[in-house]
């Protein structure tokens, strides 16, 4: 009996989000299993083609995940003793397969916000405008990464000039 509720339950649901509706596109299924981490000899092998941040301070990982298909994954690095405010790099991989860095210098208050489409991830930018505190920046964009066939992945959104500048 608990399941056939479910069954409705979920059913219903996905008919109020539009799921089931004729042309919609079709939902890629969701598994349960986590998605593998990238193999650690390619987040290797990735870091060591990384100028320092700082001299003579390596980079540590601090952070990994993917897109909710497990094709675009990434790895957050930052300076061994890193602060808030100091400069990260966000390495992307499609398959697994090193492509590139999210940015091409490090940039600081760089954040992974999540995956809502397969082959895709959002990176939050911060940036701090006039008057902000150090450890609370309030300049904030979302730009959405994702693979490209026969291309490394990149942004599709446009990453705001404060960050870059």
């Amino acid at each position: 009996m608990r399941k056939a509720a479910a069954a409705l339950s979920l059913a219903f649901a996905a008919t109020a989000a539009g799921a089931g509706t004729i042309g919609a596109t079709p939902e890629i299924p969701v598994t349960s299993e986590p998605c593998p981490a990238v193999p650690a000899d390619r987040v290797d092998g990735a870091v060591s083609r990384l100028p320092q941040a700082f001299p003579g301070v390596p980079w540590d990982v601090t952070g990994s995940g993917s897109s909710i298909d497990c094709t675009l994954n990434w790895v957050q690095v930052d300076p061994n003793g890193a602060t808030g405010s100091s400069p990260r790099h966000i390495l992307l991989f499609d398959h697994f397969k090193y492509g590139s860095t999210a940015t091409e210098d490090p940039e600081a208050f760089v954040t992974v916000a999540g995956s809502d489409a397969p082959g895709q991830i959002t990176i939050t930018f911060r940036w701090l405008n006039p008057g902000d505190p150090n450890a609370n920046p309030t300049g904030r964009a979302d730009v959405r990464y994702e693979l490209f066939p026969q291309s490394p992945p990149g942004p599709i959104d446009p990453i705001p000039p404060e960050v870059t500048g």
